[in-house]
């Protein structure tokens, strides 16, 4: 795979300060690139920019913003307006899981506008430029959840699956632009992400084995799904009716959540 540096000295990540947007801020400083980490937590955010700069001599810009709020976005490519953003990951999501009515609806509408209207917006301001220089990378975070009703966990998938249609449509568009879009779409990982759901633990892939995935069809293809099972799943969902899929999909929800929930 040909250096990430090929898209710029920067990549902007949201979502940084845990999991699967951590990982990949730990790939990219590896390879050279700096780092705009965007999260709530500016104490970890603070931790992981000295912890990148010791270990490889890399700069980072912290931007604590909460991508729910009004003007996020913009507020966002303000702070690194001076900045050469070759590489953006839409990271940052999180899940309520339950059956929808019993789930606060401020939870629903504040998924949305993170795991949706928080990625179109900062794709709006980041593709524009990459467009001009002609080169640039946008990686989408999407979800198994995705390429199925989800039920116990609707709006989840629902924005999870906007995700995924927005990002290869993007793809589909930006040939031969020389800014490259991937989503890559990865099932339960070992992250806090799951306490935040209200999920009951359950194993999953590394963080990092899914930046790898991410890393190697970025450039290659419009999506991709991480792990051996997870690709089956998706692809699986496809071929049966919707009903079943449907209900077979809550069946697995029901044995993640605790009977409150259900």
């Amino acid at each position: 795979m040909p250096g990430l540096k090929r898209y710029g000295d920067w990549a902007l990540v949201t979502g940084a300060s845990a999991g699967i947007g951590m990982a990949f801020a730990h790939r990219f400083a590896a390879e050279g690139l700096n780092l705009a980490l965007v999260a709530r937590r500016t104490d970890r955010l603070d931790k992981l920019a000295g912890e990148l700069g010791g270990r490889h001599g890399i700069r980072s810009r912290v931007i604590s913003q909460d991508l729910a709020a009004e003007g996020a976005a913009e507020r966002v490519g303000e702070a690194v307006r001076d900045l050469d953003v070759g590489v953006l990951v839409n990271n940052a999501g999180f899940s309520a899981a339950g059956r929808f009515e019993r789930v606060p609806r401020d939870k629903h509408v504040e998924m949305i506008r993170v795991n949706c209207v928080a990625v179109a917006a900062l794709t709006h301001v980041f593709l524009p430029p990459m467009k001009s220089r002609g080169r640039g990378a946008i990686i989408i975070v999407a979800s198994a959840a995705a390429y199925q009703p989800l039920g116990l966990a609707a709006t989840y998938g629902a924005t999870k699956a906007f995700d995924l249609m927005f990002g290869e449509a993007l793809w589909a568009e930006n040939q031969g632009t020389g800014v490259d879009v991937l989503v890559v779409s990865p099932g339960p990982v070992e992250t806090e992400f799951q306490t935040v759901a209200g999920e009951t633990p359950h194993p999953g892939a590394t963080p990092d084995s899914v930046v790898e995935v991410a890393l190697a069809a970025l450039g290659k293809k419009p999506s991709v799904v991480a792990g051996v099972a997870n690709k089956a799943r998706a692809w699986s969902v496809r071929l049966g009716p919707r009903a079943v899929v449907a209900r077979v999909a809550l069946g697995v929800m029901r044995g993640f959540l605790p009977e409150a929930m259900r």
